[in-house]
């Protein structure tokens, strides 16, 4: 390709449009500092974000302590939690919707009860535009349908990154200061399953990775249930929840129950409200997640030919937990551990929820939060940092990488990868019902697919360039999600081996951390402070009320207490 490159210089770089990214930008231009925000979408409606209609907040909470609120963190997180960053989601949330509001989102229900928490969410609709108009308003210049493919690495410092326009193929430099990573979660592309994630394939979490950043909790799954019958048909679906732009009033959104019921009296078992029920499966008369026994919208066991049944967990494939995938923190602004980068939302291994999910609406609401604190960050480290130089040369090299599958005289189409790749990860038995030999093959498979096609891919048009870059990108996570679920050798939370159907506090009270070491991935366990171990005194069950299937036969046969 021979168009010149567009060189940016700022202080700030944000990659991605989701809450996180908005409000990283527009916390880091309330500070002074210049910013560009990159989205591959269009700001405000890109990921995940369009979907989301609840917040999760600790705001007048009559009746309910914050005691339970930590308490319901940690059953739910199965321990797993950083509970420093559940405290700042309970301490800041309030204060961000309060600036969705200011800055036009309409609400519906306020404080209103998820059956089996006792946490309030606060419905809203159709926060995109307003964040996208404020961000405008505070001086933040919008790099819209620009997919960033490669952070600019010098002297172990990140100092922006390159990419392109999706319909011009414009080649982008954008030199910054600090960057900070908000391109959402990752995912598989399950079109058409009944949750809008096609869009999040893990290019943050790629392109962190690649430069040296550590990455973590991909041994977990989302467990959003998908369509019943045919996964593919879309016939059965009969609403979006939180699409703003389709609804007539937020009051008939989803998200919570049609009434507002008083808090669960306990937490225990079912009661929990994590989805983890979901991400396993069901063991009444069958395997977990045989088609024919699938969950009902009430958690009922309910028939294949019930047109309540939903195909639990495929619909968000290659997800992990909401805030439990990404860059690893380094500190309660979502710092990396390479200089100049920082992540946020989605993309950004918080472990606010831990092994499960802790309350209804904390991922929209962590992701403003963390956005918030990334952003100031960003902006006070930039503010003393002098001008990154990247010489013409090697921002050439960048851009020739960027735009090898079109240079190239043949290669495979980036659409047949992804269908392999599908084909390896979609099965239940190798992303939800885990064995060690079944990850083991699929990694084999895998790891066949990146080192035969993955740099050999041809497009012909700047739409496919999107795919190549996004295959590689899928690609990757699909090696971290088999490498981070082969090496957590017990089950914990939406995480199942079927060789292991047990807690091992002994081995596992940790983050699994895959790190980049010299081209090859390895895996680095991570302790979890002993002042977030569940009490010395309290029963296995009193732990852990969830009984994963053969799970107490299992511990006999190994010598856990029971």
């Amino acid at each position: 390709m021979n168009k010149a490159v567009t060189k940016i210089e700022t202080d700030v770089l944000v990659i991605g449009g989701g809450f996180a990214g908005c409000y990283a930008s527009i916390k880091a231009a309330e500070q002074g500092a210049k910013v560009v925000m990159a989205v591959k979408g269009r700001t405000g409606r890109s990921g995940l974000t369009p979907w989301a209609n609840s917040w999760f907040v600790y705001h007048e909470t009559k009746g309910v302590t914050r005691e339970q609120y930590i308490q319901q963190f940690k059953l739910s997180g199965e321990y797993l939690n950083n509970l420093d960053y559940s405290e700042i989601l309970m301490n800041e949330s309030w204060d961000r919707f309060q600036e969705l509001v200011a800055w036009g989102t309409p609400t519906g229900r306020q404080y209103y009860y998820q059956p089996g928490t006792v946490s309030r969410s606060i419905e809203y609709v159709g926060a995109g535009d307003p964040m996208r108009k404020r961000a405008v308003e505070v001086g933040v210049n919008l790099l819209e349908r620009v997919m960033v493919t490669t952070l600019i690495k010098q002297e172990d410092k990140v100092v922006g990154a390159v990419g392109f326009h999706m319909e011009s193929g414009r080649p982008y430099a954008i030199l910054a200061k600090a960057t900070v990573m908000c391109a959402g979660p990752a995912s598989f592309k399950p079109l058409g399953m009944g949750y809008p994630c096609s869009s999040t394939t893990a290019d943050g979490d790629a392109m962190a990775y690649r430069v040296g950043a550590e990455i973590s909790g991909k041994e977990f799954n989302d467990a959003h249930p998908s369509n019943a019958f045919n996964p593919l048909d879309e016939s059965s679906l009969k609403s979006v929840s939180g699409d703003g732009n389709h609804k007539t009033s937020v009051l008939k959104l989803g998200g919570g129950p049609p009434s507002a019921p008083g808090p669960a009296d306990t937490l225990k078992g079912e009661q929990l409200g994590l989805r983890i029920d979901k991400a396993i499966g069901f063991n009444q008369g069958g395997n977990p997640i045989e088609p024919k026994y699938c969950a009902g919208p009430g958690g009922e066991i309910v028939g294949r030919t019930d047109e309540r049944g939903g195909h639990v967990g495929f619909s968000t494939l290659g997800m992990s937990n909401h805030k439990g995938e990404g860059v690893f923190p380094q500190d309660l602004n979502g710092a990396s551990n390479i200089a100049g980068l920082w992540a946020a939302g989605d993309g950004l291994c918080s472990m606010q929820n831990g092994a499960g999910y802790a309350g209804f609406g904390s991922s929209s609401s962590g992701s403003a939060v963390q956005g918030a604190r990334a952003g100031i960050a960003a902006a006070h480290y930039a503010a003393e940092q002098p001008s990154p130089v990247v010489d013409e040369a090697t921002l050439s090299e960048y851009k020739n990488r960027m735009f090898a599958p079109m240079t190239r005289e043949k290669g495979y189409s980036p659409a047949w990868v992804t269908r392999m790749l599908q084909n390896t990860m979609s099965p239940y038995f190798v992303m939800y019902v885990k064995e060690r030999s079944r990850m083991e093959g699929a990694l084999n498979h895998i790891m066949y697919l990146q080192n035969k096609f993955a740099s050999q891919l041809k497009v012909y048009d700047f739409h496919d360039l999107r795919s190549a870059h996004e295959t590689q990108n899928m690609l990757l996570n699909a090696e971290m999600k088999l490498r981070a679920g082969l090496a957590r050798e017990e089950s914990r939370g939406t995480h199942y081996r079927e060789d292991f159907p047990y807690r091992d506090d002994a081995n596992f009270l940790c983050w699994i951390k895959l790190v980049n070491k010299e081209g090859a991935m390895q895996v680095v366990k991570h302790p979890i402070p002993e002042k977030w171990h569940p009490a010395a005194n309290l029963s296995y069950r009193d732990k852990y009320p969830f009984i994963y299937p053969e799970e107490d036969e299992k511990r006999l046969e190994v010598g856990i207490e029971v």
